[in-house]
């Protein structure tokens, strides 16, 4: 039972890796999209998709250097 609970751990902290700078990221995309009158919806995902890149990079720096990222 300890297992499932270090796993269900382990899910959550890398799934609010990723999602919280991808929203932090579609936020700056739709304020510059306002900012420069840009459609906000692909300036959006833009800046969505490289917020998660960023959380990833994240990720994987962890592994370089700690042994403890993906």
């Amino acid at each position: 039972m300890k297992k499932i609970w270090i796993v269900f751990i382990m899910i959550i902290t890398v799934i609010v890796i990723i999602i919280i700078p991808a929203l932090a990221g579609a936020l700056v995309g739709a304020l510059a999209s306002l900012v420069l009158a840009l459609p906000t919806l692909p300036t959006a995902l833009i800046g969505a998709l490289g917020g998660a890149c960023s959380g990833l990079a994240f990720l994987l720096n962890a592994k370089t250097n700690g042994n403890k990222g993906l």
